[in-house]
């Protein structure tokens, strides 16, 4: 057996831990945020009343691909008591998984387009 010959039969193992790791990955990104935005109630009035507290929270699961069954991909949506924050996409798919942050500025993108299903994200959060 050749040297490409391992790598190819090796491939789906590969594929299934980079799922993992780009997983792990987004579970740290998302614990750094919520870390740094997190609310403490025992602090100073001020701290309480500031504009970077996180105070709507929206996970909306869909499927964008027609050949994946199942609503395995997700839009995480942050944002205080403006409408600001982030929103977090992650995209599965059998041979790939992305996940994508995007800035939110009064409840729109931050110069980035949005999808319909982000669009609708940010709207649930902001009705809450």
């Amino acid at each position: 057996m050749g040297y490409f010959d391992k790598i190819i039969k090796a491939m789906p193992f590969i594929f299934y831990l980079l799922t993992i790791l780009n997983f792990f990955g987004f579970l740290y990104l998302l614990y750094l945020i919520l870390t740094k935005y997190r609310h403490h109630p025992s602090t100073d009035a001020k701290i309480s009343e500031t504009s970077g507290v996180i105070e709507k929270i929206k996970l909306v699961r869909f499927n964008p691909f027609d050949d994946v069954g199942g609503d395995q991909s997700f839009i995480l949506v942050l944002l205080n008591k403006e409408n600001t924050g982030l929103l977090l996409t992650s995209l599965h798919h059998r041979s790939f998984s992305r996940i994508y942050a995007k800035p939110i500025k009064d409840g729109q993108g931050d110069n980035i387009t949005l999808s319909k299903e982000e669009k609708s994200a940010i709207l649930k959060a902001i009705s809450r």
